[in-house]
């Protein structure tokens, strides 16, 4: 299998003056068929005095690593290959820029760590070619969140460089096993610090209320599928589209917050998505006909809807109008094709389908041309793909290692990395949006 590449493009920017020459901030974009990720050294985590927690300076140096490794955007150059003294301090006169060039490192990144708890560490991103400090930043935290506080730092790398929103700040909501029935849970996008939402009877498919507030789901709490809003703030469960007696399952909210589509059974054996103001007033049907028609995700203008009907004798992708009208058929290759998502850029849904071997393997279709690309294969089963919020990486499902566990990719599928593990089963991803901007 051959995979789409990325490409990173490094644009120095230079304004001329009457004196001097001025050379603007890098600008790394993602485009085109070669890929050169930058070059990028961490050192080691400097301590400036004993008291110092080395504990929480570990896990800011592991998770630092691991956000900007998966954002595909950097190559991590190994430590053991390093010249220059792991003492050296962070002061620009102190630092041996040619020893960092002569092991390939076009960035660098330092991080001091003080303090017990709550931990204080300090970032400083220097530009080696041109020997200057580009960043510095500076957090605290509890140390119990030392991993937290390296996102931030890691979403300051990461934004210096593209100009756009990284993810290392937002949430997976995902369902895991719990004494035999299936509950919600809520964790870091990497999968860390996970924590239980629901209890008792099962609950599935979740997925995101506008502005993140609250996460609804299906669950059969009283006995038949309805759809529940949890809220992360209150904590309290509220059932909504009270006036539909017949079972309701996977709703997908848009994304201004007004809408709500969902799939409703019909007396007649099939099901059909409806739609409805996003508290599950004025509900309208959008399908008709023979079939099941379900898992719907809105396009990010909120004006289609890409979902799974199998009207055509075996589930395939379709696309409506989210005003209703005549859908249209997007995937034509495969005989099983579900759990579609739009991307949040527009461009791609990204879906599960059955090989000819039986294998579920996650692929994208452009919409608007119809190709599809293959993202995963000969790796276990590959199911139930959502795209992060800036649709530049995809969390799914896979059993490689023998259970369902949550990975990450880009949405070219390239640096696959999993994100849970031990003996607790994930299933069905949903990413949350950015975080909410602090007042």
């Amino acid at each position: 299998m051959r995979f789409a590449l990325l490409t990173l493009v490094a644009l120095l920017a230079s304004a001329g003056t009457a004196r001097a020459e001025k050379v603007e901030r890098p600008v790394l974009t993602l485009s085109g068929a070669n890929f050169r990720p930058l070059p990028l050294a961490i050192a080691p985590m400097l301590y400036p005095d004993a008291a110092a927690s080395r504990e929480a300076g570990k896990a800011i140096d592991e998770t630092l690593a691991q956000d900007l490794t998966v954002s595909g955007l950097f190559e991590l150059l190994n430590r053991k290959s390093f010249l220059a003294d792991e003492k050296e301090g962070v002061l620009t006169a102190d630092i041996k820029f040619a020893r960092w060039q002569d092991v390939g490192a076009e960035g660098l990144i330092k991080v001091v760590v003080a303090g017990g708890d709550p931990v204080t560490a300090e970032l400083h991103l220097f530009n080696t070619v041109l020997g200057k400090e580009e960043l510095k930043k500076r957090y605290s935290a509890p140390a119990a969140q030392a991993r937290r506080l390296a996102h931030q730092f890691a979403d300051d790398v990461f934004t210096f460089y593209t100009h756009e929103p990284s993810v290392f700040g937002t949430q997976l909501a995902f369902v895991r096993k719990v004494s035999g029935s299936k509950q919600v849970f809520l964790a870091d996008w990497d999968g860390r610090h996970a924590r239980q939402l629901t209890k008792g009877t099962m609950n599935l498919l979740p997925s995101w209320t506008a502005g993140g507030r609250s996460i609804a789901f299906t669950s059969y709490r009283t006995g038949s599928p309805a759809i529940v809003v949890f809220d992360l703030a209150t904590e309290g469960l509220d059932t909504i589209f009270k006036r539909v007696s017949t079972l309701v399952t996977g709703a997908s909210f848009s994304r201004d917050g007004k809408k709500v589509v969902f799939s409703m059974s019909q007396d007649d054996g099939n099901s059909h998505l409806w739609i409805a103001d996003a508290n599950g007033e004025n509900a309208k049907r959008l399908t008709d006909g023979f079939g099941i028609n379900s898992s719907p995700s809105f396009s990010p203008d909120g004006k289609q809807i890409a979902y799974v009907s199998n009207r055509s004798g075996n589930p395939q992708i379709y696309v409506i109008s989210a005003s209703g009208g005549e859908p249209k058929r997007i995937t034509f290759q495969g005989n099983y094709n579900q759990t579609p998502d739009w991307s949040p850029r527009g461009d791609l849904i990204a879906f599960t389908a059955r090989d000819e071997r039986n294998a579920f393997d996650i692929f994208t279709v452009d919409p608007a041309t119809l190709k599809i690309t293959r993202l995963t294969q000969d790796q276990g089963n590959n199911e139930e793909p959502s795209f992060s919020p800036n649709g530049r990486l995809i969390a799914f499902t896979s059993t490689r290692t023998g259970r369902s566990h949550l990975y990450v990719m880009s949405a070219d599928g390239n640096f696959q990395r999993q994100m849970s593990s031990g003996n607790d089963e994930s299933y069905t991803p949903a990413w949350g949006p950015f975080p909410a901007a602090k007042p």
